[in-house]
């Protein structure tokens, strides 16, 4: 069985759910990314065997009448290798969400990543979903997925624009506490690409955080079968001074087959220049086929620059290897 191409019926659900909708099929999709790492820390050692945000998903495109498309994607994130009898840590939602394209944007309703999040990705996150994700260096305070969001795409010349809007707590009661805006512009003119994004979080008070605000630039460039990317961004909170986190990449394509990769990243603490978390990785892939692709790499933290996400203490170190297949 090929089951990338494997289609579950839809259609008497998602017809009583959308009118207009003349038929539906879903195609079954995700990926497993596993690895094996020795992890080192001001605590300890230890021998980790990790899933980085693997998952697995629904998705598909809906006939409906005159030139609108309609579709869906529903996506879960699924640790396969450990906490295998709670719900909450073996499987949690990722991006779920309707849309509706026609020549005047894409409109999309639910659970997405914001705009601030994606913009310029690609460009320098050569190491997402990994122990050296920048998401282990930077607090998650706008890299984030929105709950109750409906957001805008529209292409406009070399630009994708995208604004998102987040309804936060969305009661009366709590009159959307913690509701977002987010914008972005990403920009592509030949080898170059360029993307500015800017993020407001309001005050939550139902967490309790801060009003936040943040703004970031992303260059990505292209000579040969190198690639270089720089990210900076500036975030705001309400009582305490703007911090800076800054991330530089560089990716070298050996051959069909085989990638080496580096990146460095810093994110300014509360007390600048006193315990400034920061990261740097070394990597090679090797893709095995269009589905698989085999990893090792190196990561060092210093002053808790693996911390953030990965939990790792103080002065850190990584060596991982693992095996990425998508279906």
């Amino acid at each position: 069985m090929n089951i990338r191409n494997k289609k579950l019926p839809l259609s008497l659900l998602l017809g009583c759910l959308i009118p207009g909708v003349a038929s539906a099929e879903a195609q079954l999709f995700g990926q497993a990314n596993l690895s094996v790492a020795s992890l080192d820390d001001d605590i300890g050692s230890a021998t980790a065997v990790a899933s980085h945000s693997s998952r697995v998903g629904i998705k598909g495109d809906l006939a409906s009448k005159g030139s609108l498309e309609i579709a869906y994607r529903f996506v879960w994130q699924i640790d396969m290798t450990d906490a295998a009898a709670s719900s909450n840590d073996h499987i949690k939602s990722r991006e779920q969400y309707i849309s509706l394209k026609d020549n005047w944007g894409e409109v999309r309703i639910g659970r997405h990543d914001t705009p601030y999040k994606k913009a310029g990705k690609k460009s320098v996150e050569f190491f997402s979903d990994s122990y050296a994700d920048w998401n282990n260096i930077i607090a998650k305070s706008h890299d984030i997925r929105a709950d109750s969001s409906v957001s805008y795409y529209k292409t406009m010349g070399p630009a994708k624009l995208s604004i998102m809007y987040a309804a936060g707590e969305d009661t009366t009661t709590n009159n959307n506490a913690g509701d977002l805006i987010s914008f972005a512009a990403d920009m592509k003119f030949d080898a170059l690409t360029f993307a500015l994004a800017y993020q407001d979080i309001e005050v939550d008070l139902v967490a309790p955080a801060p009003a936040t605000t943040a703004a970031k630039v992303v260059i990505g460039y292209q000579l040969g079968a190198s690639s270089v990317g720089l990210a900076m961004e500036k975030i705001d909170e309400d009582g305490s001074p703007s911090l800076t986190n800054t991330m530089l990449s560089l990716k070298h394509q050996l051959n069909d087959s085989n990638t080496i990769k580096f990146t460095f990243g810093d994110a300014e603490d509360l007390i600048p220049g006193i315990n400034d978390p920061s990261m740097m990785a070394l990597g090679f892939d090797h893709k095995i086929n269009d589905s698989a692709t085999m990893f090792v790499y190196w990561a060092d933290g210093s002053d808790g620059g693996l911390s953030a996400d990965a939990g790792l203490v103080g002065e850190a170190t990584v060596l991982a290897a693992g095996v990425i297949v998508k279906f």
